[in-house]
């Protein structure tokens, strides 16, 4: 177990030099040049989640190391032993595989971000420094069987206004799989039509924007909200809106700002505890199901990572729920 505030006992000396460049630096432009470094890290991303997600990581580090936020020269001091102990630390604290490699990753993120911007030191977060937990080759939200899947879609009021954007808003879950923060950014004026199709243009993770063609039940629910919406050829208008009030489920209007994510999230929980399903099952649960629905009815991995918007394939992989493999299990042939 290391000690509260363990940097102290790691020398200042190694505090100077820090960075490239004639002379020596004092410790006030060290100071200076970490400050500059972590704000062009943190600011590097355009995607707001993102910036938000670093800057928590990060300072949950900076906690458990003892280093004020206005000292983060201090993060020279930092050797793979202290990350170590803050894996270790993040376990005994319960933390899932996932959250503790994320973590590792964000700080391993900063370091290299040091050494582009001039640092000497090397990245104590490194994998051959530091050995993170691993993690299931599926990811953990639950998807949904295709069976459930229209149930929900189904599950709406065809008579009342909210419940029309409600059935737009799942469609558009099932059938474009979008997360649920490029969800709640769509404007009326990024359902369009080109190529003869009906798409989305959606803007991802890091400001990355893709093209999203519409099944056809999409399209027909969402041509009925926007009907509904009156919103119409309000190219810069939020595509789903909140209510007015909750007792007026539409009837009286619905309000011009973009629902919120945590709005999405309370809404899809109210059906799938109306339904009985999964309590697991959350928004995200959409973009699972349309991936593996996807790739059991055929589709081609790189089409799938294209659809999903990753970076990498194998990121695309972890969304995949092998349904038939589960299904041929030897579990289910024992008998006793």
């Amino acid at each position: 177990m290391l000690p509260e505030n363990f940097l102290a006992s790691v020398s200042t000396a190694s505090v100077i030099p820090a960075f490239e460049g004639p002379g020596r630096l004092t410790a006030t432009d060290v100071r200076g040049r970490f400050t500059d470094a972590c704000t062009a890290w943190l600011t590097r991303s355009p995607s707001l989640e993102t910036r938000s997600a670093y800057h928590r990581e990060l300072h949950q580090f900076l906690k458990f190391a003892g280093i004020p936020s206005n000292s983060l020269e201090q993060l020279t001091r930092v050797r793979p032993h202290h990350v170590a102990a803050w894996r270790d630390h993040l376990r005994e604290q319960g933390l899932s595989n996932v959250a503790i490699v994320r973590k590792i990753t964000v700080l391993r993120s900063l370091f290299s971000y040091l050494q582009t911007y001039g640092y000497l030191g090397a990245n104590p977060a490194h994998s051959d420094f530091v050995d993170v937990p691993p993690v299931p080759r599926d990811g953990k939200t639950v998807g949904l069987t295709p069976q459930d899947c229209r149930r929900i879609l189904d599950a709406p009021s065809i008579t009342t206004p909210e419940g029309i954007r409600d059935r737009a808003l799942f469609a558009v879950l099932a059938y474009a799989g979008l997360r649920v923060g490029e969800l709640t950014r769509l404007r009326v004026k990024d359902y369009k039509e080109s190529g003869g199709h009906r798409i989305l243009e959606v803007r991802g993770k890091g400001g990355k924007e893709r093209r999203t063609p519409l099944h056809i039940e999409a399209v027909e629910r969402l041509e009925e909200w926007l009907n509904t919406g009156g919103h119409r050829g309000s190219g810069d208008a939020a595509l789903f809106r909140p209510t007015k009030t909750a007792r007026g489920r539409g009837r009286d209007g619905f309000q011009l700002r973009l629902l919120s994510r945590r709005s999405v999230q309370k809404l899809v929980a109210r059906y799938v505890e109306k339904l009985r399903l999964d309590p697991a099952v959350t928004v995200h649960s959409f973009r699972v199901t349309a991936l593996t629905t996807a790739r059991e009815r055929g589709s081609d991995i790189v089409d799938l990572q294209d659809f999903a918007g990753h970076a990498d394939p194998r990121t695309t992989l972890t969304y995949i729920r092998s349904r038939d493999r589960l299904s041929k299990s030897p579990a289910y042939l024992l008998r006793y």
